[in-house]
This record gives C-alpha cells, structure tokens and sequence, in this order.
C-alpha cells in the first residue's frame, strides 16, 4: 500500500464530500492532527479505523486500499472488499485482545502495588505483647530502650498503648496506633514523659474529643484528681492562670489509662492538674511532700510521630490513578467501537 497515495486519496474525497479535516476527525474520534498526517502521507490510519473511514466519506474498502475510485465489476469489487475486511477484522481482533491483556494486567499491577503498599505501611501486629513491645523499642528507641506494656486501650480505629521505660524506672510513654483493613497496625505517635505524677493530653476519634489520663506510678493518699483546661474564646488572651477544672476523675491505683470525653472546644493545661485527698484538694506546695518528685531524672521526654501519614494515601491514590488511566487507555478504542 502506498502510503501517501492513500493519503492524498482521503483528501481529496473529504473534500468532494464538503466535510472539513474537524469533521472528519470528530466522526472519526481522532484529533485534527492526526487527520493531517494522514492526508500528509506521515503516517497511515489504524487498521480498526479503516471501515469507519469508509463509512463516514462514502468508499468501500477496496477503493481506499486501492486509493482510487473502482469502476468496473461489482463481484470482483466485493470480492477485494470481503477480503479487505477480513484483514481488518484479524488485525482489529489481535488488537483487542492484546488491549485486554493490557488492561488486565494493568488492574492486576495496580492491585499487587497497592496491597504491597498497603502491607509495608501497616506492618505492626499486636496480638502479641512482646512482639508490640518490640514494635514499640525499633519505632522509637532503635533499641536504646526497652519498654513494657503495662495498659492498651482502643478508640475507633486507634490503638493507645501505655508503656514504661525499663531503664527509667517511673518513666512511661504512650503509643498511638492505627489499624488497617488487614488487622495490622501502624505507628501514628510515640509520646514519652519523665513526669512521674498524671500525664494528660487529648486526642479526637471519630468525631469525640477525650482528655487522655495516665500514669505508671503510685500515687499515695489521693482519691482523685482533676485535670485544668481553658474554653477557647476567639479574640481573648487566656493563660494558665484562667483554666479551671474540665473533669474531675476518681483514681484507683496505678498504672492506669483513661479516656474521658471533654467538650472539643477546651485546651488542657496539662502540668496544672488538681490532686485530692478525702475529697479535699492538696495545696501545690504539699504535693512532692505526699507524691515524691515529680520527674525522672535523665528519662527521655521527645515526641516521636509519623511526619508522612498523609503521604501514604497520596501514594496510594497516585497508584490508583495511574490504574486508572491506563486500563481506561486499553479499552477506550473497544468501547468506542461497541458505541458505533
């Protein structure tokens, strides 16, 4: 087949035929550009476009093979169209299955992708305490120190793990872990205190803001103690000074993890904790008298986090994008075919 014979042959009956190289390539379902190349004899139509060529400006297949009009016997004219068209047909098939099997490995890749993904970033089982306590010492610690278990509880999708630190007696910590759709866990936090007395922070889960209360050590004499925070007001200067107490929580011995719901519009003061004792409040200056000192000397105090959460679903939407497209570059050519 000549190459730019046909070309010039699909020219001159698009123009015969009133219709301009927009037309043609918007019936067609191609670009402009690629309507020139071909009437420029740069490059040839795809063979599953040609019956569709022959459709749109009014040829039959053997003439746009021939690239010129046939005149003559009509048996011999459907004789070359017939054979023209099973051509075609057995290019057009062979390319659709191997659009098939491009597109089905595209899912199968995209999936083996985003599950290896997936399984890298959760990769923290807890059914064991010793494997979690394990977990615990490489995430934050690379083993410089040890840690126990002593409390865990679950809040949603999150696990929160108290652990004290073996070489600083009195010393604690409290993990946070997110569960994945496996059953496995990643780290969010590691938040470690050398505060001997109640630690408290908060933490928001499905909607629910807790104040989050805990401690390793014994705390003698006190029967309750009430964690301080401040209401937010927009435009007003608050301090310390102005917090008061948000809840008020019975203690019954250490070590101990607990999770109170707090209205979400409070900010804690988490060192201006209220201690009792028979219901009665013990004066700040008698507290290290009953408790002891309050730090741990040399204990760790940093926050270890995970800084890339929100990287990983941008990954994994990244992977499923890229799916996507090109599943939907395999198929588009036999989903516009269904459609004529």
């Amino acid at each position: 087949m000549n190459q730019e014979k046909i070309g010039a042959f699909i020219r001159d009956i698009r123009k015969e035929s009133g219709l301009t190289q927009e037309q043609l390539a918007e019936a067609l379902g191609v670009s402009q550009k690629s309507i020139s190349r071909w009437e420029t004899g740069k490059t040839m139509p795809d063979y599953s476009l040609l019956p569709d060529i022959c459709k749109v400006l009014g040829i039959n297949m053997a003439e746009l093979l021939e690239a010129e009009r046939i005149e003559g016997d009509s048996v011999s004219k459907k004789q070359v169209t017939v054979v023209a068209q099973n051509i075609v047909s057995l290019v057009d098939s062979k390319k659709a299955i191997r659009k098939i099997v491009g597109a089905i490995l595209s899912v199968v890749i995209t999936v083996v992708c985003v599950v290896g993904l997936y399984s890298y970033e959760f990769n923290v089982s807890v059914e064991s305490t010793a494997d979690l306590e394990q977990a615990i010492n490489e995430y934050h610690f690379n083993d410089e120190v040890s840690v126990d278990i002593l409390e865990r509880q679950v809040i949603g999708n999150r696990l929160y793990v108290l652990y004290e630190e073996n070489e600083y007696p009195g010393a604690c910590g409290l993990a946070c872990l997110e569960k994945g759709i496996f059953g496995n866990y990643r780290f969010i936090s590691c938040d470690d205190s050398n505060y001997r007395w109640v630690n408290a922070t908060t933490v928001t889960a499905e909607g629910t803001t807790y104040c989050v209360t805990y401690c390793v050590n014994d705390l003698p004499e006190i029967d309750s103690y009430g964690i301080c925070g401040v209401k937010y007001e927009s435009g007003k200067n608050q301090t310390v000074d102005d917090s008061e107490v948000i809840c008020k929580i019975d203690y019954h011995g250490s070590p101990f993890l607990n999770f109170t719901e707090i209205a979400d519009d409070v900010i804690i003061a988490p060192f201006h904790t209220k201690y009792y004792r028979n219901s009665a409040e013990i004066p700040d200056a008698d507290l290290t008298t009953i408790l002891g000192d309050y730090s741990v000397d040399g204990a760790p105090t940093a926050s270890y986090g995970t800084a890339e959460l929100g990287l990983f679903y941008v990954l994994e939407g990244i992977i499923v994008l890229l799916g996507i497209v090109f599943v939907r570059y395999f198929l588009a050519d036999i989903q516009r075919k269904k459609k004529k």
